[in-house]
C-alpha cells in the first residue's frame, strides 16, 4: 500500500483541478470519504469540486463539508485533470460512467475502495479488501503520506468506520478498525454526532 499511496499523493500534488465522486445513493462510508478528502484538499489549497449523481441523504447532511457536494451535472464540464472515485467497485456505480469515459483522455482516475468486487478501473488503484471501510483505507493513505488528520477529517473518517461495521458489531470489525477509531476519537472525531444521526433514523445507515 505504501508505494501506491505515495504515487497517488504525487498525482494530487501535481494536479491543477480535482473532481471527487462517491457512488450513487451514498452511505456513511462514501460520504465520510469524500468529506474527509474535501477537508484535506482545502488544507493544502488544492482546487477541487465534489459531485454525486444522486442527492445527499438528509440524515447525512449533518456531516462536515456535505454542503460542498453538488448534484449539478454541469460541474463535470470543468477542466479537471484528476478524478478520485471513492467506495465504488466499478465506474457504473458513480452514475456518470459515460461522462467519465469521455474525459479519460484528459485526466487520470484514482480508485480508492475496500470492496472485493472492485474491478480496478483506475489508473491508480488503492483498493484494500482487508479494510472494513473506504475511510479506513483513507486513514492509512493519510498516515503513509504524513498528512495531519484534523478533528473534522477524524469525524468524517469515523463515520465510515462506524457505519460500515454497524457500530463494530458485524464481521468486518477488526482490532485495527477499533484501534483506528479510538485514535480518531482522541483526535476529536465526533462519535456522538454519528450515533445521533443513526438513531434519529431509527436504525443503521445502509452500507454499500
Amino acid at each position: 500500500m505504501h508505494r501506491i499511496a505515495k504515487q497517488i499523493y504525487t498525482q494530487i500534488q501535481e494536479a491543477n483541478n480535482i473532481l471527487l465522486v462517491p457512488h450513487t445513493n451514498p452511505d456513511g462510508d462514501a460520504l465520510g470519504s469524500v468529506t474527509a478528502f474535501i477537508q484535506f484538499l482545502n488544507s493544502i489549497g488544492k482546487p477541487h469540486r465534489a459531485f454525486c449523481a444522486t442527492a445527499i441523504p438528509e440524515k447525512l447532511k449533518v456531516l462536515p463539508n456535505t454542503e460542498h457536494i453538488s448534484s449539478d451535472i454541469s460541474i463535470l464540464n470543468n477542466n479537471y485533470d484528476l478524478i478520485i472515485i471513492f467506495d465504488s467497485g466499478g465506474l457504473h456505480l458513480t452514475g456518470i460512467e459515460k461522462q467519465i469515459k469521455n474525459l479519460t483522455n484528459k485526466l487520470q482516475i484514482i480508485n480508492i475502495d475496500h470492496h472485493t468486487s472492485n474491478d480496478l478501473f483506475g489508473n491508480y488503484n488503492l483498493v484494500v479488501t482487508s479494510s472494513c471501510s473506504t475511510t479506513e483505507v483513507l486513514h492509512d493513505f493519510f498516515i503513509h503520506n504524513d498528512i495531519i488528520i484534523d478533528p473534522i477529517m477524524a469525524t468524517c473518517l469515523l463515520t465510515g468506520l462506524i457505519t460500515d461495521t454497524n457500530f463494530f458489531a458485524n464481521s468486518s470489525t477488526s482490532v485495527k478498525s477499533l484501534n483506528i477509531s479510538a485514535k480518531l476519537v482522541e483526535i476529536g472525531g465526533n462519535s456522538r454526532l454519528i450515533k445521533e444521526l443513526i438513531i434519529s433514523e431509527g436504525g443503521t445507515i445502509a452500507c454499500e
